[in-house]
């Protein structure tokens, strides 16, 4: 319903819906990956087994398949892998995220994925677990997921600490 002009010319607004928040995340999918992507479950850090990514769209169902305490899932391109993203399930409805793009000569550029401007803070260390403001709830692995998938980048509203892995060098 549009607003109402009042006398001294000002518009006053009509009636406001108040929406519920949001739960859960609306994906625009593309037909096709930015680039062709592989997927493997783990299992208490086991290997499932790689399979091609169908579609962004399938991205949703891999992340809900995660139930499991350590549960972890990894995406790559292949031929040679150039960027992957590796997730891996903390329970009660936490995820730890990570993205990283692989240098021709040698190491990698690897970004630790959390919400807002904390999460470029809080640090990136191996073999560190992850701080609150770098843990994803279900809804926000998709979404940056999706956003990555579709060679987007990060959306807007997370942030991210880099570690440079090998030879990788700003």
């Amino acid at each position: 319903m549009g607003g109402q002009d009042t006398m001294d010319g000002r518009t006053q607004a009509g009636d406001v819906t108040v929406m519920p928040p949001r739960e859960g995340v609306e994906l625009m999918e593309l037909p096709e990956p930015a680039s062709q992507l592989w997927w493997q479950h783990m299992r208490e850090f086991f290997g499932q087994g790689w399979y091609r990514l169908e579609s962004v769209g399938q991205i949703a169902d891999l992340v809900n398949a995660l139930g499991e305490e350590i549960d972890g899932l990894t995406l790559e391109d292949d031929d040679p892998v150039t960027r992957y993203a590796q997730m891996c399930y903390l329970g009660e409805g936490r995820f730890q995220l990570e993205i990283a793009k692989v240098e021709p000569e040698g190491g990698a550029f690897n970004w630790r994925i959390g919400v807002g401007a904390h999460a470029e803070h809080a640090g990136n260390q191996p073999n560190t677990s992850a701080e609150d403001e770098q843990l994803l709830n279900r809804a926000q692995l998709i979404e940056v997921l999706t956003s990555w998938a579709q060679g987007h980048g990060l959306p807007l509203g997370y942030g991210a600490a880099l570690h440079c892995y090998g030879g990788a060098t700003l």
